[in-house]
């Protein structure tokens, strides 16, 4: 062992004195641990102006999860040597991982900016200008990795989420499919399949999908709900009935299924449980136009038109183009105007 550790640190003393050594060249350890450290260390003292001690130090930091360690000597190597892309790709992997999203930006720029043209800089810029709302570099930065490695399933991830960003969805579930064909397991691809066949109608398919994911997570509720979705929207109430109650009993404070619980017991005529569970909604979400719908219409099959058209207004002031509620209460207006006039000529309904 003594050995082994004796040949490491000759290696890194070697790699010290080449400041022209390129870092990409540069063969990794696959696991790094308190001795490498201090064999680059003494690298360092050894030769303390040369700037790939630093960033072969920031590897071996970051390897050991010392991240915000890491980030300190990849940046002293760049303050050395300002010139190397592969530094600045490092350093913004090493900003994102300690959160600093604007910083790791500028470091992945400039690395481009030195015409670097790794996968990985095209990946980790893909992610970036995805995750700043500019979806159509991202979309050139996530093609360029994908010419160098067409077999990469995440990537073809990427590029669907890309696409879904732009409101792409045919050519997102193109490379979603993609993604899926590569890996299989890939949980990712299925979930945004499922919420793209949800959006379109095709609730089939989206009920492929997410009984995929179900099957590996059976309590997870988010695909508990788009189940109870799919299930109401195909007219299986009973079964939607069940799955949003499912989703309720694990979290208490999931809105979305007591709006469409409420909507569902609408459905079913079952009036008052429908109104429990849309002011339930609308306890977590005094916003939501579903759920006032849902006691809008309860009110008027009770003939409480007023409540009802309370209601209505509530919608409208929320979204004046609600079409369901701009035709409902155009009827209900109607609707009382006529029961008025009844009211004022003594005439019997």
């Amino acid at each position: 062992m003594k050995t082994f550790y004796v040949g490491i640190l000759s290696f890194l003393v070697f790699l010290g004195s080449c400041d022209s050594y390129q870092p990409s060249k540069m063969p990794l350890l696959e696991d790094y641990g308190n001795d490498d450290l201090k064999a680059m260390n003494i690298a360092i003292q050894k030769y303390p102006r040369t700037s790939t001690n630093y960033y072969r130090k920031g590897l071996i930091l970051w390897n050991m999860g010392k991240q915000k360690e890491a980030l300190q000597s990849i940046a002293k190597a760049v303050e050395m040597n300002d010139s190397q892309g592969e530094y600045h790709l490092f350093l913004a992997q090493t900003y994102l991982e300690n959160d600093s999203m604007k910083a790791a930006f500028q470091a992945a720029k400039k690395a481009e900016s030195l015409v670097l043209d790794t996968l990985e800089l095209n990946v980790l810029l893909a992610d970036l200008y995805l995750g700043n709302k500019e979806p159509q570099p991202a979309l050139d930065h996530i093609n360029a990795a994908l010419e160098k490695d067409p077999e990469r399933a995440d990537n073809h991830l990427r590029k669907g989420n890309i696409f879904i960003a732009m409101s792409r969805p045919e050519e997102a579930e193109e490379s979603l499919l993609k993604c899926l064909s590569l890996d299989p397991e890939a949980a990712g691809a299925s979930k945004a399949l499922a919420d793209i066949y949800l959006a379109r109608g095709d609730y089939d398919n989206a009920l492929v999908y997410i009984d995929k994911n179900l099957a590996k997570s059976p309590g997870d509720v988010d695909f508990l709900y788009k189940k109870g979705v799919a299930k109401s929207e195909t007219g299986q109430l009973n079964s939607a009935v069940g799955l949003f109650r499912t989703v309720i009993a694990k979290d208490d404070i999931y809105q979305p299924a007591y709006s469409k619980l409420g909507s569902v017991y609408y459905r079913k005529r079952k009036y008052d449980s429908a109104r429990y569970f849309s002011r339930g909604a609308l306890r977590l979400d005094e916003q939501d136009t579903e759920a006032l719908l849902t006691l809008a219409r309860v009110a008027d099959r009770k003939k409480g038109y007023w409540v009802a058209f309370k209601h209505y207004e509530e919608i409208l002031a929320i979204d004046s183009t609600h079409s369901p509620g701009v035709e409902e209460h155009k009827k209900l207006k109607g609707k009382i105007a006529w029961l008025r006039y009844l009211e004022k000529n003594n005439i019997e309904q």
